[in-house]
């Protein structure tokens, strides 16, 4: 197998995990963004959801946002970076689009991801 057919697996793999996590931390990523930018007492919620839902749907794509970051960096090889910038386009995209007035939260979260996969990369080079 080609080195470049297994960065390629490598990097699906790292996505597919990235997913996984996203969906199972969502919901405490959307809890700590209400903590920080709490929503107001309005009547209902976003979409007349259950705000356990909404916190639900605000954390997916800033779970996703923070992963993607520390896993690429890493453990992504050679390109991570150009894999890095076109997967966080729709995360991107998302948070532009929906909460631009609050677009330096998802940015924190990424610079955070970024420097602890940093770190884990510089520090623990075996898990290369």
């Amino acid at each position: 197998m080609s080195d470049d057919l297994k960065n390629l697996i490598k990097n699906v793999g790292i996505l597919i995990v990235v997913l996984i996590l996203a969906y199972f931390s969502a919901n405490q990523v959307g809890n700590l963004y209400v903590y920080f930018f709490p929503q107001g007492a309005s009547e209902g919620s976003l979409f007349s959801t259950p705000k356990s839902a909404e916190n639900f749907l605000l954390g997916i794509p800033l779970a996703y946002i923070f992963f993607l970051t520390l896993l690429f960096t890493a453990f992504g090889g050679s390109r991570k970076y150009w894999w890095l910038g076109i997967l966080l386009i729709p995360a991107a995209a998302f948070e532009v689009y929906f909460d631009l007035e609050h677009i330096y939260f998802p940015v924190l979260l990424g610079l955070a991801g970024w420097v602890l996969g940093y770190l884990i990369a510089r520090f623990v080079p075996a898990l290369k």
